[in-house]
């Protein structure tokens, strides 16, 4: 049956604030928050040559790349606040657009807010030092400000977002140029350059280098939640996804060279602050506390990023009758979904508290936080660009202003190589409880869906 109303009332719709550099700074700025200084480490100690390394980092950067070229002709052609909640609506039903926007709110948005927003007072402690208490009340503080701000004005947040994207990617440019500057580069640090034999082992090594590089490239996905907000959003969402992967792509790999070239192979698989060794090693320990603000910069914008798109979905959710209608409230005087941001906002701040409670050490809050993410995102996420399929077959004739580059080898790439990791992410045993208890909680938003439906009375909907 089909999802549409018959005679359905007006929708309540958000103002169209953002132009095509806040579209691409959307983008650059959920994807680059913690994992480009955190997960080099991790890819150095599952593989065994660079050569490999930097093939995954460019490798895993060109598949995400694939799903944002489907994502925007999804987004051109569906420009409405929701982003992958409509186009999996559209292409599979109202179950599987809530199951997202569930596992979004209990787990994947808000763990990825809460994240970061530990990973920021964390690098502000080694500025400014801080007690135990002191990180938890500066991470819920981060995320109760930005809500305000979220709150306040769409466009106050995007000239935020669009600051600490030009130095986040400064911050990096730095990180890529100095060693060079500073005549420190050796090649012999690029050995072992490739890998001495294949096998099995070699395989299983590249399949946990992709789950680690999949953190730093979440994110891309967040224009989609926003684009109801987007000026021109058939032009500017596929010009903004283009334009800032591409950016982060290049960006990741000169970074990643930059380590390589600066410091050899054993000593990036002993870090998990591979930005702090590569200024250390060229300026010495004093540097520590620059390289602290950079990292906070970027993470707290990729905070800021994720307070933005978020409650989006949520909105959209609440306006197809599936979360309660205050949700979809918009505020009067501000024009911004308020009980959406406050809602997401409150439970994020739910899970760092917990975080903080069962975690032995802070930085223990952090992984407790980012161990759920990687796989019910990329869960959806791959459904997501799946519905280009989907849709060309549904809605043959829906005008579609940008057509998916490469079309059908660009998304079935997309869809192939990470649904491969998401098999082996079941399959693993470092991996595999992890992968069951998201499973677990998707499976129980089935009968809380019901449930809503039941009490919104749109079971003539589904």
């Amino acid at each position: 049956m089909s999802d549409v109303e018959p005679n359905p009332p007006p929708l309540r719709t958000l103002p169209r604030v953002l132009g095509a550099f806040d579209a691409m700074m959307v983008v650059v700025g959920s994807v680059i928050g913690s994992g480009i200084f955190l997960k080099p480490g991790i890819a150095a100690r599952e593989l065994p040559s660079v050569a490999l390394i930097l093939a995954v980092w460019i490798g895993v950067g060109g598949i995400t790349l694939c799903g944002c070229l489907s994502l925007a002709e999804l987004a051109a052609m569906l420009p409405q606040a929701g982003g992958p909640y409509v186009y999996l609506r559209e292409a599979y039903g109202r179950l599987t657009a809530f199951l997202w926007g569930w596992t979004e709110f209990w787990v994947v948005r808000t763990g990825s807010i809460g994240a970061l927003a530990v990973a920021t007072a964390i690098y502000l402690g080694q500025v400014v030092p801080l007690s135990r208490l002191g990180l938890e009340v500066v991470s819920v503080g981060l995320v109760v400000v930005l809500a305000l701000l979220n709150l306040y004005s769409t466009r106050w947040t995007a000239h935020l977002q669009n600051l600490t994207g030009v130095a986040k990617v400064g911050f990096l440019g730095l990180v890529i140029v100095l060693p060079y500057l500073m005549g420190r580069v050796d090649t012999a640090n690029l050995a072992p350059l490739w890998p001495a034999e294949s096998g099995a082992s070699l395989w299983r090594g590249v399949l946990l280098a992709m789950i680690a590089v999949m953190w730093p490239y979440d994110g891309w996905i967040n224009i989609g939640p926003v684009v109801e907000e987007v000026r021109d959003p058939q032009r500017n969402v596929p010009r903004g996804l283009a334009l800032g992967m591409g950016l982060v792509i290049a960006v990741y790999a000169a970074a990643n060279l930059s380590y390589h070239l600066t410091m050899p192979l054993e000593k990036i698989a002993g870090s998990s602050a591979v930005a702090a060794e590569l200024f250390s090693t060229l300026i010495g320990s004093e540097a520590g506390k620059w390289v602290a603000l950079g990292v906070m910069v970027s993470t707290f914008g990729a905070v800021n990023s994720n307070m933005l798109t978020g409650p989006r979905i949520y909105f959209a959710m609440a306006r197809d009758g599936l979360l309660p209608k205050a949700i979809h409230a918009v505020h009067s005087r501000y024009e911004t979904p308020a009980n959406a941001v406050i809602l997401q906002a409150s439970w994020t701040v739910i899970l760092i508290v917990v975080a903080f409670r069962v975690a032995d050490h802070p930085g223990d809050a952090f992984d407790t936080l980012t161990n759920y993410v990687i796989f019910g995102g990329y869960t959806f996420y791959n459904l997501a660009v799946a519905a280009v399929f989907v849709l060309r077959r549904k809605l043959p004739f829906q005008p579609r202003p940008y057509r998916t580059w490469g079309y059908p080898f660009t998304p079935a790439l997309y869809v192939v190589a990470f649904g491969v990791v998401l098999v082996n992410m079941l399959l693993d045993d470092s991996t595999r409880n992890t992968s069951l208890s998201g499973l677990l909680l998707i499976a129980a938003g089935v009968p809380v869906f019901y449930w809503m439906r039941a009490r919104h009375h749109t079971s003539g909907r589904s």
